[in-house]
């Protein structure tokens, strides 16, 4: 029998079948193995040749054309009619593929064309600048799908570095108006010229206004990273958090938890008033505990560049025996990061310290903030001494975590600090997203 159309589309489901489970190495595979066997350019010949091999089998008894083979396969033999299926059925996996590479090519381009024209607009928003960034993003990803041996590669490749620099520049200008937000927020607020302030949504989109900028002092917010430093010791070492510490004598000072010096507690205990009441005396000693090395050593292995711990913390008048040398250090970048790790579960300890942070005794900042607002506050950690203010909490906003972390250069300003959070809350509840 003849080969029939019927057939040639029942077959053609069938390679499609195949085309839409292949995997990149095997699509490579086949584009490269088809140049090789084909001498093919353009999808316009590919089609050409599936006409020809079609109607040579619909024409079995027709004697084949001189030549007419030799020039577009590599074998010079007379072809079988099984040969032809084959080289009819890679064709139709060739043609399918190109089909989908001049797909994405087409939807670069109009992509591309759209983020050009959303950037051009005249009144230019968050929103805007946003939608010019995910038009860019979408164009890179439809020509990274174009597969190497394609017939279009040879200008996608020139494309994707301009494309990757346009998005770069789309990227740039959505930080640079988030940041002006927040700096706009910030004055609203009557913060200091100098606040710090960095928004993170748990999957990590964030904003930033001099966020990679150390404070004067981290004051009790150094306390987190140490909190982390410990969770990370038990897990290494496999320890007990019932393992009782004794506190000694000169790590005392003024504090208001219910940690006394000169008796024993379990770590656990420790590390949660260290948190939710900001227990000097317990960081002290968690200090002499794990050691600062040890502790920097855990926050550099983690990628945090500007956190380090160095001194104790005292109270109005009693330094602690061995205090330490060098200031602490930390960004409201870093504190945020570490924030987003420990609710998204992503380092030892994370229950503990939910838990801890979802006690914190101090709520004259974030947790009041949010009082009057539709966000759920989930868990914060507070810090005040003589030079600077802040907090970093935790936070549900329209069924998405967040993390807010606000730190002024100046002492005294909790209603500046809450007006701002909650001006920061608000603008999301109102457009979905910072």
């Amino acid at each position: 029998m003849g080969f029939s159309r019927f057939n040639f589309k029942l077959n053609l489901i069938k390679i499609l079948a195949i085309v839409t489970g292949l995997g990149l190495i095997q699509i490579v595979t086949i584009l490269k193995s088809t140049s090789q066997t084909f001498n093919v350019r353009s999808l316009v010949e590919l089609y050409q040749i599936r006409d020809r091999l079609i109607a040579e089998l619909e024409n079995p008894s027709t004697p084949s054309r001189p030549n007419f083979f030799s020039s577009i396969f590599s074998q010079p033999s007379p072809q079988t009619t099984a040969s032809i299926r084959q080289n009819l059925q890679t064709i139709e996996v060739k043609i399918i593929l190109e089909q989908r590479a001049n797909d994405n090519w087409q939807q670069a381009v109009r992509r591309a064309r759209q983020a050009s024209e959303t950037a051009n607009l005249t009144n230019q928003s968050i929103a805007t600048k946003k939608q010019a960034q995910l038009f860019w993003q979408q164009a890179l990803y439809n020509l990274k799908e174009i597969p190497q041996n394609s017939f279009q590669i040879p200008k996608a490749t020139p494309k994707i570095q301009e494309y990757q620099r346009n998005l770069d520049i789309a990227t740039e200008e959505l930080n640079k108006a988030k940041s002006a937000l927040l700096e706009q927020i910030a004055n609203q607020s009557g913060l200091s010229n100098n606040v710090m302030i960095t928004v993170c949504r748990l999957s990590r989109d964030c904003i930033h206004l001099r966020g990679n900028q150390p404070p004067k002092s981290p004051a009790s917010l150094i306390k987190l990273p140490i909190a982390v430093a410990l969770m990370q010791k038990v897990s290494e070492e496999k320890l007990s958090l019932n393992q009782e510490i004794y506190v000694k004598p000169g790590n005392y000072t003024e504090d208001a938890s219910a940690i006394q010096s000169r008796q024993s507690y379990p770590l656990k205990t420790l590390v949660e008033e260290m948190i939710d009441r900001s227990s000097n005396i317990a960081t002290n000693e968690l200090m002499d505990y794990l050691g600062t090395d040890y502790i920097n050593k855990v926050l550099e292995n983690s990628g945090y560049e500007v956190t380090r711990v160095h001194s104790k913390l005292m109270g109005e008048k009693t330094m602690p025996f061995k205090v330490g040398s060098g200031p602490n250090t930390m960004t409201s970048d870093e504190l945020t990061e570490m924030m987003v790790q420990i609710y998204n579960h992503e380092m030892p300890g994370n229950s503990v310290l939910i838990n801890a942070l979802s006690q914190q005794y101090d709520r004259k900042l974030g947790f009041a903030a949010l009082e009057e607002t539709a966000a759920k506050w989930l868990g914060e950690k507070t810090g005040e001494n003589s030079l600077v203010l802040g907090t970093t909490l935790a936070t549900n906003i329209n069924g998405d975590g967040y993390i807010i972390t606000v730190i002024d250069n100046q002492s005294g300003s909790d209603l500046k600090i809450r007006n701002c959070i909650a001006q920061i809350a608000d603008y999301i509840i109102r457009n979905g997203e910072i």
